[in-house]
């Protein structure tokens, strides 16, 4: 899956449970590729090995478990977002890096230079798997703006004017 599909479909998943936050949600659903894919270029040298640490059931149970103790609904939204990620990304059909260290290392990947890995994310986009729900996400997230447009351009305005107060501008 690539970010429409992530973010789109993780804050559909909202309207399950109101009360989480969708700022949080909308970033736990790309979190596991925000750390794995910089990770698996600077580690395994390259952007192909992006499925380590953190598409791991370790990392979602070490966050709901953090989650749970502090008792913060936003890293219960982040945890939430990383659970649908998994989820969209098939992880239970790559049973080593799902469990792992349970099932020894991770598997190791062709190596691809950064360019060549793009265009094998973009030739994605010809299989119906993934096209459909990058569709459906995007869908999802542009009605969502047209819905809470209002209240978007409600906190631009509020964090406009806190950013005039705060510049000195005013007078003395």
């Amino acid at each position: 899956m690539l970010l429409f599909a992530h973010v789109g479909l993780a804050l559909a998943t909202a309207r399950l449970y109101s009360r989480l936050d969708l700022l949080f949600l909308a970033l736990g659903s790309i979190l596991p590729d925000i750390i794995d894919k910089p990770l698996g270029l600077l580690v395994f040298g390259t952007p192909n090995m992006g499925r380590t640490f953190a598409h791991t059931l370790l990392f979602l149970l070490i966050l709901g478990a953090i989650s749970l103790r502090l008792r913060d609904i936003r890293l219960a939204s982040l945890t939430w977002g990383v659970l649908v990620h998994l989820i969209l990304d098939s992880m239970w059909s790559s049973p080593v890096i799902l469990l792992w260290p349970l099932l020894g290392g991770f598997p190791p990947a062709p190596y691809l230079d950064t360019l060549s890995y793009l265009q094998i994310l973009l030739s994605g986009l010809e299989k119906p798997e993934i096209l459909i729900p990058e569709l459906l996400g995007l869908g999802y997230i542009l009605v969502l703006v047209y819905l809470k447009r209002g209240l978007i351009w409600a906190e631009i305005k509020r964090l406009l004017r806190r950013q005039g107060k705060g510049t000195g501008t005013g007078s003395a």
